[in-house]
């Protein structure tokens, strides 16, 4: 049995993984914990600057430990951070494996210009309206009414909550990506308006073991748009490190 432990983005909850429970392998034990940055506990993580911290405690209270680590969006800044930091320190990853979902990514400084931050501030409700129209599934919820609730999710996420995933964003040039050997995949929609997919292609050619699977069509929430896919991905990409490692393994292949 392989423990794999999903971790949501920003104003999310552990139910935004539900589609793809009929999706797993029966031996695949999923884990779906409630993080700190979601919409429900947001208030008391505000303040909260050190997230990958919080991320270890989190991981660290999985019964048996996490053999794979799935991160999606905000997620998977604190996640790459830890593995940068326990890679700088010479401590085991303490996973197998990870698989980064739509990141957030840039490898300098000087890939923030002071454009970027109004665009990025004004797609937030569109992202959370998406994941609303999402999860409604087979009951679509009316344009106007999905626009409310976004705006709420919004509010509950608040400035704080905002800036602090700006600053783990701006933050990422700072994580040491060639240090983590551990086997990364990377996924990405290329027609995702939140995290551009270029983002996903440059973190998976910096990490020494990493992959990109980019979702034709895909956004930002490929969980939802197509969970027999993102599964079928997760499974294989989990098969392969039951595999020994091969000679090339420095490599990192970029595909589709």
């Amino acid at each position: 049995m392989k423990r794999v432990v999903l971790l949501h983005g920003l104003g999310n909850t552990g139910a935004i993984w539900s589609a793809t429970a009929a999706h797993w392998r029966p031996d695949v034990e999923i884990h779906a914990p409630e993080l700190p940055w979601s919409g429900a506990g947001i208030l008391r993580w505000r303040h909260e600057r050190d997230v990958a911290a919080l991320l270890a405690d989190a991981l660290a209270a999985v019964p048996g430990g996490a053999d794979l680590v799935v991160a999606h969006s905000f997620a998977s800044i604190p996640l790459l951070e830890l593995l940068g930091r326990r890679a700088a320190a010479g401590e085991p990853p303490g996973m197998a494996g990870a698989v980064l979902v739509n990141p957030f990514y840039r490898p300098s400084a000087d890939d923030f210009p002071w454009s970027m931050i109004a665009p990025l501030l004004a797609s937030f409700p569109a992202t959370m309206a998406e994941g609303v129209r999402l999860q409604s599934g087979d009951r679509p919820i009316e344009r106007s009414l999905r626009a409310d609730i976004a705006q709420r999710l919004c509010e509950f996420v608040g400035p704080y909550g905002w800036l602090r995933f700006l600053d783990a964003y701006l933050g990422t040039p700072l994580i040491p990506v060639p240090a983590i050997g551990t086997p990364c995949l990377v996924i990405g929609g290329d027609q995702d308006a939140t995290a551009d997919v270029a983002e996903a292609r440059t973190l998976a050619a910096a990490l020494p073991r990493g992959r990109a699977r980019i979702r034709p069509g895909g956004g930002h929430f490929p969980m939802l748009e197509g969970p027999g896919w993102f599964t079928g991905a997760v499974h294989d990409f989990l098969d392969g490190l039951a595999q020994p490692a091969r000679s090339d393994s420095g490599a990192h292949p970029v595909g589709t």
